[in-house]
């Protein structure tokens, strides 16, 4: 069901509709270090103007002075990335008092390859046309 815009006097007053909503991030183990940040972008438009809300895993951030998150608009800074804690599913929500919109589901996921392990492997002898498998299994990784 779609909101109807109700006016009153020369506003148009409407719940919030997203023009623009989070999207997925995959971030480099190697390159993190203090000065790191991602911003997860959310932008929602609405009379009254939107408040904007985020949830880190179905659980509201407080982006409170001193932490390492913050907003700007609807826009969703993570400085001083701690793998640990900020890999997970993001949302965005818009809110007015004619109601309150979810973004859709971003996540932000830590990319790393370990080492391929160096240990000393046993021959294997196999007779000339057969055919042979090596196993060769990866290093740990993700992304």
């Amino acid at each position: 069901m779609v909101a109807e815009p109700f006016q009153a006097g020369s506003s148009i007053l409407q719940s919030p509709v997203f023009t623009k909503q989070p999207g997925s991030i995959v971030y480099p183990v190697e390159i993190v270090e203090k000065n790191r940040e991602v911003v997860f972008s959310c932008e929602a438009q609405g009379n009254p103007h939107p408040m904007y809300r985020w949830k880190l895993n179905s659980t509201e951030i407080n982006p409170k002075s001193g932490s390492h998150y913050s907003l700007s608009g609807g826009n969703l800074r993570i400085s001083h990335l701690n793998k640990d804690q900020d890999a997970g599913t993001y949302q965005c929500l818009a809110s007015n008092s004619f109601g309150t919109i979810v973004s859709r589901e971003a996540s932000l996921t830590f990319a790393y390859l370990e080492s391929f392990k160096t240990h000393r492997r046993n021959s294997v002898s196999v007779r000339e046309g057969q055919g042979v498998v090596l196993l060769c299994g990866p290093p740990s990784h993700s992304g």
